[in-house]
């Protein structure tokens, strides 16, 4: 893998994410490189009295707290030589620039309630990267301490859904699981209809799919086909199942499209308990387009 880019605070929401980053470097033999981003002081006015406008030196004093606190982070999770690069600006931006700018193979940040007092990661910081980053996104719970053993992939037959499920095999060793679960409205389970497929012809697929991944030596790989809400039914099966990953493509819809018809790697970021690793469609070369299956099925 090539460089793993870490978003970090220093607060505790990003433990998980720093002790992850650690372990996949370990594993994958790729270098990490820590990145805490400032947001700039807003200019406060009020429409009446003084204007206040952020004095520099104040900025230069919360931006030298978060790299110290960032230090103590990398040492205190084990990444103690791992480089931090501390930039100003907003907070998914400047870390979706950096890992494009290092043609970075994967983004892991922490998924937690935002800290003010941080004033860099937190809160929606994993959402706006799913929606802005040109790099595969890894989200992380605060309490992961160990790699994943059990992976959940939302299959949809779509390029990103695909990739994300060879990244997520790349991370699996042997003993591990990986499922392949494909969503599919209730209606088509089970019914030949023109478009969509049924069940069996789901099922087929998602087994020719596995049988190309190129699986890691002793990995387990099950295949199931659920009809039901996506995002519902891919958080059931990874509650029942105690995944400890779950992995899904990002279609790249629009603003507009988003707010209209909603995503559903979105969702699933926004409730999972677990990780959530998230392939965005602007990862995917267009030579690399399949023929994807009609479904509305895990995807954003």
């Amino acid at each position: 893998m090539k460089t793993i880019v870490l978003g970090l605070h220093g607060g505790a929401t990003a433990e998980g994410a720093v002790r992850l980053a650690r372990l996949l470097s370990e594993r994958m033999g790729a270098p990490v490189e820590a990145i805490a981003a400032l947001e700039p002081l807003p200019v406060l006015d009020y429409g009446y009295g003084q204007v206040y406008i952020p004095d520099p030196a104040v900025e230069d004093t919360l931006e030298a707290q978060l790299r110290s606190e960032g230090e103590k982070q990398l040492a205190r999770c084990g990444l103690g030589g791992a480089k931090l690069s501390v930039m100003r600006g907003p907070r998914a931006a400047s870390i979706a620039n950096a890992a494009a700018a290092r043609d970075a193979g994967l983004i892991v940040v922490g998924i937690g309630p935002h800290h003010v007092t941080d004033r860099a990661l937190g809160g929606e910081t994993a959402l706006h990267l799913a929606q802005q980053a040109s790099t595969p996104l890894l989200a992380v719970p605060s309490g992961v301490g160990d790699l994943p053993h059990r992976v959940l992939v939302a299959v949809d037959f779509s390029p990103p859904s695909l990739a994300a499920a060879r990244l997520a095999a790349s991370l699996l060793t042997a003993g591990d699981t990986l499922e392949f679960a494909h969503v599919a409205p209730p209606a088509e389970i089970d019914a030949v209809v023109l478009g969509p497929a049924h069940a069996q012809q789901a099922t087929r697929r998602l087994e020719e799919c596995a049988a190309q991944l190129g699986l890691p030596v002793g990995v387990h790989l099950l295949t199931r086909v659920f009809g039901g809400d996506p995002t519902r039914t891919l958080l059931d099966v990874a509650h029942e199942t105690h995944a400890d990953m779950i992995a899904l493509g990002s279609h790249g819809y629009s603003l507009w499209q988003r707010v209209l018809i909603g995503s559903v790697s979105s969702k699933v970021l926004r409730v999972a308990s677990c990780a959530v690793l998230i392939y965005p469609a602007r990862c995917v070369a267009p030579a690399g387009t399949t023929e994807q299956l009609e479904t509305t099925a895990a995807s954003a």
